[in-house]
């Protein structure tokens, strides 16, 4: 598959590399206990985002790995970052200023109900920053976030 931007061949797009599977089981046995409504591992899409996007591959994402709608301090494993990813979203909705997605809102892919990277970005959408929809006045945000 091509990229239309660059027309480059992404990893993720035709094959699995070993610095994405040395992420993925990094990320997981660094994650220490994990809560009992924790997911068991992060989504596979997410997996290929951030094998690549790790600094070195691609440019740097800080992603954090959470599920406890009860304790929003609480993280699984953070990466000093707001990005979050493996939390089962329903469990969030009206406890911590979410809201109930709109099923109008079909481009949020979420992975067995847990937001991943793929629930914002689109990496085949370079015309609005590769986000599934523009932001513009928080516009993706706001999708989810009561403020």
């Amino acid at each position: 598959m091509n990229r239309p931007d660059k027309g480059a061949n992404m990893p993720w797009s035709n094959r699995k590399s070993a610095m994405i599977a040395a992420a993925a089981a990094l990320l997981i046995a660094n994650a220490g206990p994990a809560p009992a409504d924790a997911p068991p591992e992060i989504d596979p899409l997410s997996r290929e985002c951030i094998g690549c996007h790790d600094g070195a591959a691609g440019p740097d994402v800080r992603v954090n790995l959470r599920n406890n709608a009860s304790n929003k301090t609480m993280h699984v494993h953070s990466f000093d970052g707001e990005h979050p990813i493996g939390m089962i979203y329903q469990s969030y909705v009206n406890k911590q200023g979410y809201k109930p997605i709109s099923p109008q809102e079909r481009n949020m892919v979420m992975v067995n109900g847990a937001v991943g990277c793929l629930t914002c970005h689109d990496p085949l959408n370079p015309a609005k920053g590769h986000l599934i929809k523009s932001d513009k006045n928080s516009a993706l945000c706001i999708t989810c976030h009561d403020k």
